[in-house]
């Protein structure tokens, strides 16, 4: 059988995992065809990101309630952190797919006027996240966190 910290491991990196495999399907419908890169790539549908943090507190939590009748430290922590993890994919991140779709458009064009024939490497353009990928990434990740509580306890 599973410690405790074990089991919420388990949980919180299944979440993750399976954010990212229905991310690599959700991909792969819209663009009608399969792009293996997704499966370690940030960004999309939903946010695994969200889903690991957001199992996390809650398997962390309701192993709490279950075994002691009340939340722990280590509930607090792992809340706070899922707070600024969610924050920075929909804040920062976004933010910076947004500036590396410009400097790309930027470098196109600099390279059409100085008439450059040199394959660049572009940015990489898909870091953040929309709220509504972070939202299901949430849900997905809060609904594993149940499933998996009621799996281990």
């Amino acid at each position: 059988m599973f410690t405790v910290p074990e089991a919420v491991l388990i949980i919180s990196i299944s979440a993750m995992l399976i954010a990212q495999v229905s991310k690599f399907f959700i991909d792969g419908l819209i663009n009608r065809k399969l792009n293996e890169s997704i499966l370690i790539s940030t960004g999309g549908m939903p946010s695994s990101h969200s889903a690991l943090v957001t199992a996390l507190f809650v398997s962390i939590g309701m192993f709490d309630y279950h075994n002691q009748g009340t939340l722990s430290i280590g509930f607090a922590i792992s809340f706070v952190i899922a707070l600024v993890v969610i924050h920075d994919s929909m804040g920062i991140r976004l933010e910076a797919s947004k500036h590396a779709m410009e400097l790309n458009i930027i470098k196109y064009r600099l390279n059409m006027i100085e008439n450059i024939d040199i394959e660049e490497k572009k940015l990489k353009e898909k870091l953040g996240h929309k709220p509504k990928e972070v939202l299901v990434g949430i849900l997905l990740g809060a609904f594993i966190g149940v499933i998996g509580f009621f799996i281990f306890k």
